[in-house]
């Protein structure tokens, strides 16, 4: 996807309780995106307040705060801010927290102690559509899935009804981590059409996000990860 095509990053939220990771994150999202308005916070309290008088195009969250979960401004960016991109940043690798953020409307899950490079390629990632997620986090998302099918029959993406050949098609590339346009691109077919198929099988697959569609094609088995 070329450089006029990605959405420009305005503005970021960073809610983190420790002052050494703020510092970090605040030098990683100014160099990814030329400088944007940043705000930060270090408790689930003063983040919800911001949240409810500020719109942000990025929201970088972490989960273990003082008075509380992060998921909860996961949650709440979700459902009053849906087109915030939200990227977990956090020291919980357990699968309980990964899948209650994606669930919640996280598009990625990092883990900390990756370089200042990692990260802010990860960031990019993100506004390009791809979902960031660390190596290990991707891993543990594939070994519960698999364990999943091997202990039953029923799939958590079972679709309501059959996706259409032209769906099963966009899922891959989603998978694959290309954006809508890039996907118009590839299939000679109008970015609407792509945005519209994309909608029906979220639809049928009750998923919400990127990284929740990786999963369901790789569940589904007409995507392996290379």
């Amino acid at each position: 996807m070329s450089s006029d095509n990605i959405p420009k990053i305005n503005s970021v939220l960073i809610v983190e309780d420790h002052r050494d990771a703020i510092e970090v994150l605040r030098a990683v999202v100014s160099s990814a995106f030329d400088q944007p308005s940043i705000v930060t916070a270090s408790t689930l309290t003063k983040g919800l307040e911001i949240l409810e008088s500020q719109i942000f195009d990025m929201a970088l969250l972490d989960l273990g705060l003082p008075d509380g979960s992060g998921i909860e401004l996961v949650k709440y960016i979700g459902a009053h801010h849906p087109k915030c991109l939200i990227v977990v940043t956090t020291i919980f690798d357990d699968e309980e927290h990964l899948f209650d953020a994606l669930r919640s409307g996280a598009c990625g899950y990092l883990l900390k102690g990756h370089s200042r490079e990692e990260l802010q390629q990860y960031l990019v990632d993100a506004v390009s559509g791809r979902p960031p997620l660390s190596p290990k986090i991707a891993q543990s998302m594939l070994g519960f899935f698999r364990q999943d099918n091997a202990e039953s029959n029923t799939s958590h993406f079972e679709p309501s009804e059959p996706l259409t050949n032209r769906e099963t098609e966009i899922l891959v590339l989603i998978a694959k981590g290309y954006g809508v346009r890039e996907v118009s691109e590839l299939l000679g077919i109008s970015s609407n059409t792509v945005s519209h198929h994309i909608k029906n099988l979220y639809s049928k697959l009750n998923i919400h996000n990127r990284a929740e569609a990786t999963a369901a094609a790789v569940q589904l088995k007409i995507f392996v990860p290379d």
